[in-house]
């Protein structure tokens, strides 16, 4: 059964305050693990395409249940995957960055050996074997997680479908592993490239991370879910008082502090934070300033392109490999 993009992200719209939290959860998870891994945002994004050419060809080349799976990546046989050479210019042009930038981080990858340049035959190699499995193992659970929440809302709201439980959803993320990461991937590198026409990265994780600390409190879990326009009217006016500091938001980012501190300054001079007196930082009203004339739209396509992962995931889970 095809359940279509535009009608989930619909139903992400109207009940944002309720959904929008696991979401950032799942963000702030995916964004501290990649962090760990390569140690550089902007290098990560490099990544994501890179390795995500590398799992499409794996795909073309593995047709059946057990070669796509999250156990067939990590055996010894497939740590080298290959993939021809790539041009700077299209890495710039998919992620939204400066092609000096993307440049640098290429080589940063492959000085940390996470990509291996394989320079007789012009080939890159993903090094499998640098990626900590316990790391992948945290983000399928935090995928999972997040489709089955999703799953579960759309059941108890009597929509389109049954409720698929935590347990079914990350055995199928296992045994397809190949297929829901290059979907998974596709939506990271579309969000992150969109919201760079807003940020930077380190600025999106500390806005989402905010935005998570915020709508997980108790005065937002017990009102009615609330449209992503009343939700951010609803938090300007918010007394909840639980925003985090400058050294919280550190721990937890694994972002310098004087990094932070200064990201800090600028979201705050854009309103897209805002501080209390004892130095906390919650999101502000997002929809007046000039600010907004970015923001909206790019708030918008985050919600178009969470319906097609849903709608590919759903896809995914239901069909017979």
């Amino acid at each position: 059964m095809k359940i279509e993009p535009s009608e989930l992200s619909n139903i992400i719209e109207q009940n944002y305050s309720h959904l929008m939290p696991d979401f950032f959860k799942m963000q702030t998870e995916y964004l501290t693990s990649i962090n760990v891994i390569y140690g550089d945002l902007d290098a990560s994004l490099v990544a994501m395409v890179i390795t995500n050419q590398l799992y499409k060809k794996t795909l073309k080349k593995n047709n059946n249940l057990g070669n796509i799976s999250f156990k067939y990546f990590y055996e010894k046989a497939n740590f080298h995957q290959q993939v021809s050479t790539f041009r700077i210019k299209d890495l710039s042009t998919t992620l939204n960055l400066p092609r000096e930038t993307v440049r640098r981080k290429k080589m940063k990858l492959i000085e940390d050996n996470i990509i291996i340049f394989d320079e007789k035959n012009k080939l890159y190699i993903l090094n499998a074997a640098k990626i900590d499995k316990k790391i992948l193992e945290i983000q399928i659970y935090n995928v999972s997680k997040f489709l089955s929440k999703f799953y579960v809302f759309l059941t108890n709201n009597k929509s389109f479908i049954k409720g698929i439980t935590l347990e079914q959803i990350k055995k199928d993320v296992d045994e397809k592993f190949f297929i829901y990461l290059t979907k998974f991937l596709d939506f990271q590198i579309a969000y992150f490239a969109n919201l760079k026409n807003v940020m930077d990265i380190e600025s999106v994780f500390i806005f989402i991370l905010c935005a998570l600390n915020t709508l997980g409190s108790k005065e937002f879990k017990k009102e009615k879910p609330l449209s992503i326009k009343n939700l951010f009217y609803r938090v300007h006016h918010s007394n909840a008082g639980n925003g985090l500091n400058a050294t919280s938001i550190s721990e937890i980012t694994k972002i310098p502090r004087t990094t932070v501190l200064r990201k800090i300054s600028d979201l705050e001079k854009v309103g897209m934070i805002k501080k209390d007196k004892f130095k906390r930082y919650a999101p502000d009203v997002l929809f007046v300033g000039k600010e907004s004339n970015k923001l909206l739209p790019a708030m918008g396509y985050t919600l178009e392109l969470l319906g097609i992962f849903f709608s590919q995931c759903f896809e995914i889970y239901s069909a017979e490999i």
